[in-house]
């Protein structure tokens, strides 16, 4: 879905919902949950232009599609993605498989980005990518989110984020190759998560500066000279993919976010408009805090951070919270507020049952967006990319699903999302009508 302003001509918002809401693993299943997913949502939606889509490819499937033996798969594939009712635009590289498989948790961030085989899957969906592109806008990108190099609990000592540094420069390498010869530009958006090696956006501007020094060496040893363009390959091809839920568990000042997300140059290669819970003084409210941490689950991780007046207090999962309690721990309970990474239905604000506390980050949400939107000259491209990505319908609770079924769901933060874009000036436009830019 494409939408442009009034008052910046050549600049468009491509917006989609991400499809790693469905647990396929093959083409049979990844087609499958295309067919029952965007047709519908656009013909309840009404819009003009092709629905925007966030694809996932599991990396078994996405290395197979690029040999030579999956080459007809690979077309079976884009003949689906090349159709002119859907707008593939985003990518997630992040999970490697079994994305919805009990047991999965921290386990999300394996291969970690010190590992080859990491570049490896990240470069063949920016193949798959850049095959099922449709340009809308001639400084725009296609954008693949991924980790920032691994979780936080693999981190052991500096030599592993150089390690993962170096992949990243060299995938920014290998994008700069991709965009010279196909005419494409691919950024690479490495997203900030809680207990990760990045986990929060100052924390990944801090990352990118690593970056910016390591990919002199890099580049000097790959190509065997010293490249004076190696810090303007690195901004061009790796971006931020900044996501809201991520931002509102770590408490971040929703402009800040935006600054640190777009700092030095970096382009804001996605922004993942995503919903968390929250519980407001969790001594006072009882039921709502145990309806918190009931939500503990086998596949997803769900991170919490509480915050006391102006200090954090964090946790890797719903359980550690729990023990603590149980053991009688002051902090958790002592809190103003709670926030979880669990992704919730972006248009909910309450995600309990009334006088129980628990409430959505929905607002922080609508803040980053607006944040963002206020200055398109931060962006890094002429296109800001926009997902709705509420991966959570298999293992959320009634009371935080809505009404209705998983589409109803899915339709009403499309509208949420859309209400939002336009109260800011942003109105959909079909394919063809945008204006140029000036000169």
């Amino acid at each position: 879905m494409l939408l442009a302003h009034a008052d910046h001509p050549g600049r468009i918002v491509r917006l989609g919902y991400g499809l790693n809401f469905g647990a396929a693993e093959d083409l049979d299943g990844i087609l499958a949950l295309l067919r029952a997913t965007a047709p519908p949502l656009a013909l309840r939606l009404g819009l003009p232009g092709a629905f925007g889509a966030g694809v996932w490819l599991p990396a078994p499937l996405a290395l197979e599609l690029g040999v030579p033996a999956g080459e007809a798969e690979r077309e079976r594939l884009l003949a689906h993605l090349l159709a002119p009712d859907l707008d593939p635009f985003t990518w997630n590289a992040f999970p490697w498989g079994g994305f919805h498989s009990p047991g999965l948790k921290a386990r999300v961030f394996r291969p970690t980005w010190r590992a080859p085989e990491r570049l490896a899957y990240t470069l063949a969906v920016a193949d798959i990518a850049i095959r099922a592109h449709r340009r809308a806008s001639a400084g725009g990108h296609v954008s693949i989110s991924t980790h920032a190099g691994m979780h936080a609990s693999e981190v052991r000592g500096p030599e592993d984020l150089d390690a993962a540094a170096d992949n990243f420069v060299l995938a920014a390498l290998h994008l700069a190759r991709l965009e010279a010869e196909r005419g494409v530009r691919v950024v690479l958006a490495l997203e900030p998560e809680p207990r990760s090696a990045a986990n929060d956006t100052g924390e990944l501007a801090a990352f990118f500066e690593r970056l910016l020094l390591r990919s002199r060496t890099v580049l000097a040893r790959e190509m065997g000279r010293l490249r004076s363009a190696a810090e303007e390959i690195v901004v061009r091809h790796l971006g931020t993919c900044l996501d809201a839920c991520h931002s509102a568990v770590e408490f971040e000042d929703p402009s800040r976010a935006v600054a640190l997300a777009t700092n030095a140059g970096t382009t804001l290669g996605k922004l993942q408009l995503t919903n968390a819970l929250r519980l407001l003084w969790p001594g006072e409210h009882a039921a709502g805090r145990e309806r918190l941490l009931a939500m503990d689950e086998p596949v997803f991780l769900h991170q919490l951070t509480a915050r006391r007046g102006k200090s954090l207090d964090r946790a890797g999962d719903l359980p550690e919270v729990r023990a603590a309690g149980d053991r009688g721990d002051p902090r958790w309970r002592a809190a103003e507020e709670w926030r979880c990474h669990f992704h919730v239905p972006l248009d909910l604000e309450s995600a309990g049952e009334p006088g129980d506390g628990l409430a959505t980050t929905r607002a922080h949400a609508a803040a980053v967006l607006a944040a963002a939107l206020a200055v398109p000259a931060r962006w890094g491209s002429d296109e800001l990319h926009l997902e709705i990505e509420t991966y959570t319908w298999t293992v959320l609770p009634a009371t935080a699903r809505g009404t209705g079924s998983r589409l109803d769901g899915q339709e009403r933060e499309l509208r949420t999302a859309l209400a939002w874009l336009a109260a800011a000036g942003w109105h959909p436009a079909p394919e063809g009508s945008l204006s140029p830019p000036p000169g």
